[in-house]
């Protein structure tokens, strides 16, 4: 370290951070729920599609009163017109503001701190935009412009997918990618070659500077304009986090060569993360951070190592030592933010990772060329089409693959610790172990490190044998999950107000846990905020990573059109369907589930009335979840309920549930209520929250809460909330 005092500067601004982060993340600004304003600001950046273009401003002012330093604006739907604006007017914009949203659920984004990590405070929906001064800055707003007509060639000679792919590869615009591919890239762990990075700046810098060195001017002069043409076409793509990273990294490269001195990949690297930690410091907990800095340490620690102490790897053997580098490093920071590994990704980078640079070198040529001549630009999009096409039928290949999801949960702080302070004595270790010279103890060490810190950070801790009750929360919908020995059932999964719950907050749920087989899914009824998640898991089980036992639906004679949808999305996907009915039971983990509703030949009215009440006993406690029933069905089910611990209450809290006879037989102890911020329906209701105080329970919801998470051991009770 005493040789890169970067190094060790950076080591302590990093400790710093760690030190000081709660104070860091203390001011917190006002929370707004779609109250209107009228604010001024000056448009700072605009981003996405020329139709659609996304804001970002900077000065936020409301009347003399400063709202915040930054901001996101949208058009409001139908309204708001943000076509035709520059990059510095200065507008007055009236609409909607909105705080970002905190996660719910363990597992799910955190869109607050992603957002305040780039110091951005609000969502602002605009349904007036005025332009008070309408000066611009020149140099922006024509890098903007190019990005633009770039983006148009691109979109013009491919098709959308592969078209989008390249605007986002060459270019950082990544409005026009479609989730499935951005799913695609990321489920195969090649979604790095979607950001701006390391490959795409030296690639281009060492281009410009090696051509115009050999053609046009000295050596000084030509790491100069090169590094003027890479600081603009940072600015060009938006200036990513990783484009930060690479353009700082090929900066230091090329003062390097003005100064005649040995350009050090460490220095530069610690360097540029210093630079952008000083700016933002809590952009260090963010995952395209330390994504960004782990590939390159990846790359430089293995391809470098093996290079410099043994000569027998051929060149070949570099390409995939970097793509092996790249995950065991980066491997503890996807687990912890993603809770899920593909163990071919190395593969699929390996194959992926050499024609990259034929990607950009075409793209660039061809959005060039399109602007002399059509049919040149074409031909050469053409060899870009094929590779990209190779690319997702070898992606979608990869993904069918078996464990190509394979789920981990997320590591705790001390597996990551060891694991990294194993994978460096492992170097250190490869360092002092050449050939026939390295100590034997050495070798039996080193040759343990590596697999010993996979494995380490593979283990998952044994469940306590206690029952966990976990309430999700789905927004306006139900969900809950429940964990004890190792068995994992869920009562119901969807939301009529969350988009695709099932892969954004169920499922992440899950994976946090490093759940990967679902021995029971309930189905109360068929609605469609208690189903729509479920229906996604179902539908992409395979691709997600997990393994579904049965799932079980009420048994009645009657069935709707949704109940027989989702009966033949079971047979299609080949999940076993099972029936309950009342009386009928099923243990499962040391857990007793009894149906107490409905009877096969129940006339029910509404889906409501037909919804499958569950008794859960484990040791002393009791439990009940009830779906929508309301009054009528709580009538049909007075006499078969007893003193509960827990009450999954009905409806979401509507007025029609949770009556006092039915309250007065069951006197539960803690009550949850599963229902949306805001929602319509106004759940839940303040007279069924009455009813249930007055029956002496404590009630949660996960309006106020997020998750809540009841733990009993059979005998006593802990509950505990996400928020």
């Amino acid at each position: 370290m005493n040789k890169r005092p970067l190094c060790t500067a950076l080591g302590a601004v990093v400790f710093l951070i760690l030190l000081f982060r709660g104070y860091l993340e203390q001011e917190r600004p006002e929370i707004y729920r779609g109250e209107r304003k009228t604010v001024q600001c000056q448009i700072e950046e605009i981003s996405g599609q020329e139709e659609a273009p996304v804001l970002t401003v900077c000065d936020v002012v409301e009347g003399d009163t400063e709202l915040c330093r930054r901001m996101r604006i949208l058009a409001s739907a139908g309204k708001g017109n943000l076509t035709g604006l520059k990059i510095g007017n200065i507008l007055t914009v009236t609409g909607e503001i909105h705080s970002f949203s905190h996660p719910g659920n363990p597992g799910q984004f955190d869109e607050y701190q992603y957002y305040r990590d780039q110091g951005i405070s609000y969502l602002f929906f605009a349904e007036t935009v005025t332009i008070r001064d309408s000066a611009s800055k020149k140099l922006e707003q024509w890098l903007r412009d190019v990005r633009t007509v770039l983006c148009q060639r691109i979109m013009s000679c491919l098709p959308p997918e592969e078209g989008g792919v390249a605007a986002a590869m060459l270019l950082g615009e990544k409005g026009a990618l479609s989730r499935e591919i951005q799913s695609l890239y990321q489920e195969n762990g090649i979604s790095h070659i979607l950001a701006i990075s390391g490959l795409h700046i030296s690639l281009i810098g060492a281009g410009i500077f090696f051509f115009l060195r050999s053609f046009i001017m000295p050596m000084r002069p030509a790491a100069l304009v090169t590094g003027t043409l890479l600081v603009l076409y940072g600015q060009l793509t938006g200036f990513s986090i990783s484009a930060q990273r690479a353009v700082w990294m090929m900066l230091c490269f090329l003062m390097a060569k003005f100064f005649g001195r040995r350009y050090d990949i460490y220095c530069a690297l610690a360097l540029s993360a210093l630079i952008q930690l000083l700016i933002h410091p809590t952009v260090l907990f963010q995952a395209g951070f330390l994504l960004s800095y782990g590939t390159v340490l990846g790359i430089a620690l293995f391809v470098r190592q093996f290079q410099q102490t043994d000569r027998r790897y051929p060149e070949i053997c570099g390409v995939f030592l970097g793509s092996l580098g790249i995950q065991i490093v980066t491997a503890p920071i996807l687990l912890y933010y993603y809770f899920e590994l593909n163990p071919y990704s190395v593969f699929v980078n390996f194959l992926v990772l050499p024609l990259v640079s034929i990607l950009l070198v075409m793209s660039a040529a061809g959005c060039l060329m399109t602007g002399f001549h059509q049919g040149a630009g074409r031909f050469l999009f053409g060899a870009v089409h094929f590779i990209l096409l190779f690319y997702h039928r070898m992606g979608a290949l990869a993904r069918e693959l078996p464990l190509a999801c394979y789920i981990t949960g997320r590591p705790e702080g001390w597996q990551i610790l060891l694991y990294y302070l194993l994978l460096i004595l492992w170097i250190v270790l490869h360092n002092r172990v050449k050939g026939k010279n390295g100590k034997t103890g050495h070798k039996l060490i080193r040759a343990g490190a590596l697999p010993a810190a996979v494995l380490l950070l593979l283990f998952q801790i044994p469940e306590k044998k206690q029952l966990q009750i976990t309430n999700l929360d789905v927004g306006q919908g139900d969900c809950t999950c429940i964990r004890l020995s190792g068995k994992t059932v869920l009562i119901d999964g969807g939301s009529s107000d969350v988009v695709e719950v099932g892969k954004y907050r169920i499922s992440k749920y899950l994976k946090y846990y490093g759940i990967r087989r679902l021995d029971y899914i309930f189905i109360t009824h068929s609605d469609s905020d208690h189903t729509s998640g479920i229906a996604e898991i179902i539908q992409d089980h395979n691709k997600m990573g997990f393994d579904i036992g049965a799932l079980v639906l009420p048994d009645v004679k009657k069935r709707d059109e949704n109940y027989k949808a989702l009966e033949q999305l079971c047979h299609n996907c080949g999940i076993t369907v099972k029936k309950m009915k009342k009386g009928d039971r099923i243990r499962v983990g040391g857990m007793d589930i009894r149906c107490i509703h409905p009877r096969r030949d129940y006339n029910w009215r509404t889906e409501n009335d037909y919804s499958l009440v569950l008794s859960v006993r484990y040791g002393k406690f009791h439990g009940l979840f009830v779906g929508d029933l309301e009054s009528a069905g709580e009538q049909e089910i007075l006499w078969d309920i007893r003193d509960a611990d827990y009450l999954k209450a009905g409806h979401h809290g509507s007025a029609g549930s949770s009556g006092e006879e039915f309250l007065a037989a069951l006197r539960p102890e803690i009550a949850v209520i599963s229902a949306g911020e805001d929602n319509r329906y106004g759940h839940p209701a303040p007279a069924a929250l009455e009813r249930l105080r007055k029956a002496g329970a404590d009630i949660y919801s996960t309006i106020d809460s997020g998750a809540v998470t009841v733990d009993t051991d059979g005998a006593g009770i802990r509950v505990s909330t996400y928020k």
